[in-house]
């Protein structure tokens, strides 16, 4: 789910949206509303987190003002999935899932629909994914195998159905920040077949990153939406990975336009660690992220601040 200081930059980025007019349009889900001060904090601030009170107002407002591209129905039923696959008491949970994949495998084989076909194999891709622990943490190499191409090739067709749909209703378009996670998808399934401690110099992982424009993408995503966080934080941490100092440097640009409290490699941001804490950041803070370069991007955008005032 899009955190509250998405949703809040991108309510805040439509025409004639002033601080007053966001004020008034809260007002009008609740009676006792929240005042400008506690919105700018939560607007500004990447850590912070939201109390229930502005949480549900904020999505209450975004979700009126940015509906869900997908049919409704299957949202519901990927939440009824996450409910399942989370429930510790539920005695067949795997026998009722498999059926549950069943049902959706004869959908997609009917389904013409592009937004449906995505959705659907959206969540194939999350049943195979969800299976992907239990068969690393136990050595179990054939099923983890299939598991993992099993979950890349839904991903896959889910992020070719919303381009088809995209190039068929551009009136229609699924935004930047869907395809991004949609194909963020087929990364982590990279991602987690293999040890955490080992991620940084799996050899599929920095394959799949070279070929697949993961980095354009992200970089894409973000001139669609220059407040996403947590796109440019990946950004940095797979450029670092691959090694390529131009890209660390254009993220962690990105970062510093989005909140300068990202240029102390010891901050951290909402249910996030600190960079300076992450392993795959390591190349990046030792070869470029360096005092002076990070002194100076902050020196850069003082002036920049200065130059605007006058």
């Amino acid at each position: 789910m899009t955190i509250v200081f998405n949703k809040i930059h991108r309510l805040k980025q439509q025409p004639g949206w002033t601080w007053d007019h966001f004020l008034t349009e809260m007002d009008k889900c609740s009676v006792r509303g929240v005042d400008e001060k506690t919105l700018y904090s939560h607007y500004r601030e990447p850590h912070k987190k939201p109390n229930s009170q502005l949480e549900t107002l904020i999505n209450q407002l975004h979700g009126d003002c940015f509906p869900a591209p997908f049919p409704e129905e299957l949202n519901r039923l990927m939440r009824l999935y996450n409910h399942l696959f989370n429930c510790k008491k539920h005695i067949d949970k795997e026998k009722d899932i498999q059926d549950l994949e069943f049902f959706l495998q004869q959908q997609c084989e009917r389904e013409v629909e592009w937004l449906r076909v995505s959705r659907l194999n959206w969540l194939l891709g999350n049943i195979a994914f969800d299976r992907i622990p239990l068969y690393r943490n136990n050595g179990m190499r054939e099923p983890l195998d299939w598991c993992k191409q099993s979950a890349i090739n839904h991903y896959q067709k889910s992020v070719s159905a919303i381009e088809q749909h995209n190039g068929k209703y551009p009136q229609a378009m699924v935004g930047a920040s869907h395809l991004y996670k949609a194909r963020h998808n087929i990364l982590a399934c990279y991602l987690n077949v293999v040890p955490q401690a080992k991620r940084g110099k799996d050899a599929s992982i920095i394959h799949y990153l070279n070929v697949s424009n993961y980095i354009a993408n992200s970089k894409q995503a973000l001139e669609a939406e220059p407040f996403q966080w947590t796109i440019a934080r990946n950004g940095l941490r797979f450029s670092s990975l691959l090694e390529n100092d131009s890209d660390v440097k254009y993220f962690i640009s990105a970062l510093a336009n989005i909140s300068r409290r990202f240029l102390n490699l010891a901050y951290q941001p909402l249910n996030h660690g600190a960079l300076n804490e992450g392993e795959d950041f390591h190349w990046a803070i030792e070869n470029v992220l360096t005092s002076d370069y990070l002194a100076s991007i902050e020196m850069k955008m003082k002036k920049n601040n200065r130059g605007k005032r006058s």
